[in-house]
């Protein structure tokens, strides 16, 4: 957990996680002690078609989850996480009855790894409750896979109309280096299923591959603070170019962005000086 200048907690999870119940190498009590001993505060167990049971480890909190896809007319892996029931599906439902069910059974619906999936933004635009995406997922990077990162996927589909809060995972099955590679801090109260839950629907998370950011609306800027300082910041818009697109030079600890009539919408990534990356959310002008 991190307590920020303000005095807010920002607890560390990891959203998208796979065991022996499905296609993982390690058990879900291995898991759990993993994640454990690496200083998590929460965990979702999100095994293909297979409903993992909320739990309380030691402390920390594990949320029950699953992994669905589809695989006919593209490909859609979903994911959900803090389910209160099990949702009604099969193999043969298609990618908006995964959200559907998810959200019926009080959890959250994440799009998993966009970019890993090669999904076109026009047919994400055009899913319906979408909760989350995945703008990281460190297990479809090197040296598994080729597509880690899904930012400009997720910035294309933005643009026509595609809404979700932004998360990074490690979607671990091999235990690897991919195991805390993406991640996510979140703003909440406390450390309960409710609180988590309810703060990733709002949009308080920081997904990230291990720097701490905070950001905001101010004086007509959209602005960017690094809790450690970073090596530079660069902002995500609808524009195609702005000469404050990006902030380098010494240690950057803040940078800003104006906003003009023409934004739309605006995110930032902040790179630290090891080559991790922090991501904010998009904020939004238009409303």
């Amino acid at each position: 957990m991190i307590i920020d200048r303000q005095g807010n907690k920002w607890y560390k999870g990891n959203l998208h996680t796979h065991t022996t119940d499905s296609d993982g190498l390690k058990t879900p009590a291995e898991v759990k002690r993993l994640y454990k001993d690496s200083g998590y505060d929460f965990l979702a167990l999100t095994d293909h078609w297979h409903v993992n049971e909320p739990d309380d480890f030691e402390g920390m909190l594990v949320l029950s989850g699953c992994e669905y896809d589809w695989m006919k007319d593209g490909c859609y892996h979903v994911v959900g996480f803090g389910l209160k029931d099990r949702p009604a599906l099969d193999m043969g439902d298609k990618p908006q009855k995964f959200i559907d069910e998810i959200k019926r059974c009080g959890g959250v619906a994440t799009l998993a790894h966009p970019a890993w999936s090669l999904q076109r933004p026009g047919k994400m635009a055009q899913l319906q409750g979408v909760d989350c995406t995945e703008i990281y997922n460190s297990v479809s990077g090197c040296p598994y896979s080729a597509r880690p990162y899904s930012g400009l996927l997720i910035d294309i589909a933005t643009v026509m109309g595609f809404r979700a809060t932004l998360t990074a995972t490690d979607d671990t099955h091999f235990y690897g280096d991919e195991v805390g590679r993406g991640f996510v801090y979140v703003k909440a109260k406390e450390l309960t299923r409710d609180a988590i839950i309810n703060a990733i629907l709002k949009g308080d998370v920081v997904p990230t591959n291990g720097p701490f950011v905070t950001w905001g609306i101010e004086d007509g800027y959209f602005v960017v603070r690094c809790d450690k300082g970073c090596k530079y910041v660069q902002f995500f818009s609808n524009l195609y170019y702005s000469p404050e697109t990006t902030k380098i030079g010494g240690t950057v600890y803040e940078a800003k962005f104006k906003l003009t009539p023409k934004v739309k919408f605006i995110r930032a990534e902040a790179v630290d000086f090891d080559g991790k990356t922090a991501y904010t959310q998009y904020a939004f002008t238009d409303k």
